[in-house]
């Protein structure tokens, strides 16, 4: 398949970065209303981070401040290295609006 000429890149990564995104955001709104496992947690935490750095750094790269502080934020609160100690509550709230973040940020139509 030759090149498309006229630069561009990287629509074709926009449909597998949203399943994945869409994957993702039913996972973190099924955790919040799940039983909450150490290992769950954890694996959670680092698909979360995962993906939102890869996400910040499109973010940055398209100029979309907004968003990309979304993710930084994201990033932070669930960072697996030196995680945060919340309640349980805190965190289930956590994964649900990070959930609802990954889905309407990759709706048809948004760019």
């Amino acid at each position: 398949m030759a090149p498309r000429k006229g630069g561009g890149g990287g629509d074709a990564w926009r449909t597998p970065l949203r399943w994945i995104a869409w994957a993702l955001a039913l996972l973190s709104i099924g955790a919040a209303f799940a039983p909450m496992s150490a290992s769950f947690t954890r694996g959670l935490h680092l698909a979360l981070v995962a993906f939102g750095l890869l996400e910040a750094g499109i973010a940055l790269g398209h100029a979309r401040r907004g968003a990309f502080f979304a993710y930084a934020a994201i990033v932070l609160l669930a960072n697996p290295i030196r995680p945060f100690s919340f309640a349980p509550q805190i965190w289930r709230l956590f994964h649900g609006a990070a959930g609802l973040w990954f889905a309407a940020v990759h709706l048809p139509g948004r760019s």
